[in-house]
C-alpha cells in the first residue's frame, strides 16, 4: 500500500473534511467508470497527492520474491525483539572491524548515527538468535557449565600463525611503514577509511586479486538461522576461483558455497575479516564440500575456517568449527566460534609484525584447506573407470567335453584332433 502526502501543505491546511469527501467522490467515480485499470482514480488523487515510494518488491529477485511470499503465508516473522531499536543505517562495509571514537559528539548533536551499526548488528538479541540455532559466540557456556570443545587442530593452526614471513622482515617493512600505518590508524574513525587505508596495510601481497571478495550480499545462500537475519554482507573475505569446482558439484552445493547471484565471484570463503555469523556460513560450506557424496555425515571436530576483527588498533583471529549435534538441537549442528590470538597491532612495530605474520600466515593456511577439499571433492566426483577388456585377432575356439570323456588321454586326444582343422 502506497503512503500518500500532500505535495503543498501551506495553502492546504485550511481545507475541511468536506473537501477531502468531495475528492474522494469524484475519485470514486472516476474509478467506476474505469473499474478494470482505476487509472483515473489515482491520477484524481495524484492532483492533489504525490507517492513518494514505489513497491519495493520490484527490486526483489525471483528468489527472494518466493521467500516473502513465504514468510507472508506464516504471518511474518516476529519483529518484537526490534521494539525501541533506532532505524539501522548500513554503512558501505560492516566488518567486523570497528575503529575507536577518539571524541565524543558535540552537545546537541545525536550519536544515533554512530552507534546503530553495532546495536542492530551485535546487540543481545542478535546473539540470542545465533544461540537458538546453536551458533556460539567465544566464551560462550552451556546450561550445563561445560564450554564448547575446542578444534581438534587448534594446536596445528597455532603453531602455523607464528611461522616468519620474509615480507615483514626489517628490510621489507621497515620503522617508516609502521608509523605511516599507525598515524592511518589514529586517524580512521569509521569503517570504510579502515576497510581502505587499514587492511591493505595488513593484507600485504594477496595474491590473485579474483579470490579477494567484499562489499556484496550472499543473496545466494540458504539461510543459516530462521530467515529472521538479514542477509549477510562481508566486507572482506577470501575464497576460490569456481572454475576449479566441477560444475556439477557448484549446481548441487550452490547454496552453500555459492555466496553471490553472480557466479562468477568468489566461491566456498573461509577466511573472513568480520565475525561469527559470516564465518558460520563459510564454515557450513566447508563441511558441506568435505562430506560430499559421503553416505553418512561425519564430524572430525577440526576448523578450517577463520575469521579475524580488527577494532580500535587490536586484530583478534578466531576458528569456526561445525560439530555433531546435540541431543536437544534438533538434528542441526553446532558452530563454534574459538579464540585464536590476539595482538595490538598499532602497539610497537614487533607487535605489528607478529599480528601480521599470524593473519598472512591464516590467510595462506585457509587456501590450502581450500584447495583441497576441491581436489578431494572433485576425486569422489569422477564416475568410476570401468576395466578396459583385451582384445583378441583371431577366432576363439571353444572346446566341449563330452561328458564320457573322463579320462585324461580322451579329453587330450579331442583337443588335439580340433586343433588340427584349423
Amino acid at each position: 500500500m502506497a503512503f500518500l502526502y500532500p505535495l503543498e501543505q501551506s495553502h492546504k491546511q485550511q481545507k475541511t473534511d468536506d473537501d477531502y469527501f468531495d475528492l474522494q467522490t469524484t475519485a470514486s467515480a472516476e474509478w467506476t467508470k474505469d473499474q478494470p485499470t482505476h487509472s483515473s482514480f489515482q491520477a484524481a488523487l495524484k492532483r492533489r497527492y504525490q507517492t513518494l515510494a514505489s513497491d519495493p518488491s520490484g527490486s526483489c529477485s525471483p528468489k527472494a520474491l518466493r521467500e516473502i511470499k513465504r514468510l507472508s503465508r506464516r504471518g511474518g516473522p516476529d519483529l518484537s525483539d526490534l521494539r525501541g531499536i533506532p532505524l539501522y543505517q548500513p554503512m558501505d562495509t560492516n566488518l567486523g572491524c570497528r575503529k575507536r571514537r577518539a571524541n565524543s559528539p558535540p552537545p546537541g548533536e545525536s550519536s544515533y548515527k554512530r552507534t546503530t551499526t553495532v546495536t542492530a548488528a551485535y546487540n543481545r538479541n542478535f546473539e540470542q538468535k545465533l544461540v537458538d540455532r546453536d551458533i556460539y559466540l567465544d566464551g560462550y557456556d552451556h546450561s550445563d557449565g561445560q564450554p564448547p570443545a575446542t578444534p581438534n587442530n587448534m594446536d596445528e593452526i597455532i603453531q602455523r600463525l607464528a611461522q616468519p614471513r620474509r615480507s615483514l622482515s626489517p628490510t621489507n617493512f621497515p620503522e617508516s611503514k609502521f608509523r605511516e600505518f599507525k598515524q592511518k590508524d589514529a586517524r580512521a574513525s569509521k569503517e570504510r577509511p579502515v576497510t581502505t587505508y587499514i587492511v591493505p596495510t595488513i593484507d600485504g601481497d594477496v595474491g590473485n586479486t579474483q579470490c579477494v571478495g567484499g562489499g556484496y550480499l550472499f543473496g545466494n545462500l540458504a539461510p543459516l538461522t530462521d530467515s529472521t537475519l538479514a542477509i549477510a554482507k562481508p566486507g572482506h573475505f577470501f575464497g576460490s576461483l569456481p572454475k576449479y569446482l566441477e560444475p556439477e558439484i557448484r549446481d548441487e552445493l550452490s547454496e552453500y558455497i555459492i555466496p553471490s547471484t553472480q557466479a562468477n565471484l568468489p566461491m566456498l570463503p573461509n577466511f573472513f575479516l568480520e565475525a561469527c555469523y559470516h564465518g558460520s556460513l563459510g564454515a557450513r560450506g566447508i563441511y558441506k564440500l568435505q562430506t560430499y557424496r559421503q553416505k553418512e555425515p561425519t564430524y572430525d571436530n577440526n576448523a578450517y575456517t577463520i575469521i579475524s576483527i580488527y577494532y580500535g588498533g587490536a586484530l583478534k583471529l578466531y576458528t569456526i568449527h561445525p560439530t555433531a549435534p546435540r541431543p536437544n538441537s534438533k538434528g542441526r549442528p553446532e558452530y563454534i566460534m574459538t579464540s585464536l590470538r590476539s595482538f595490538a597491532m598499532a602497539d610497537s612495530l614487533d607487535s605489528f609484525r607478529q599480528g601480521a605474520t599470524a593473519y598472512r600466515n591464516a590467510r595462506d593456511w585457509a587456501k590450502e584447506q581450500r584447495d583441497e577439499f576441491i581436489r578431494a571433492a572433485n576425486e569422489r566426483h569422477k564416475p568410476a573407470i570401468m576395466p578396459k577388456r583385451e582384445v583378441t585377432s583371431g577366432p576363439t575356439t571353444i572346446l566341449e567335453v563330452p561328458e564320457t570323456a573322463s579320462m585324461p588321454d580322451e579329453v587330450e586326444s579331442l583337443r588335439n584332433k580340433s586343433l588340427r582343422q584349423y
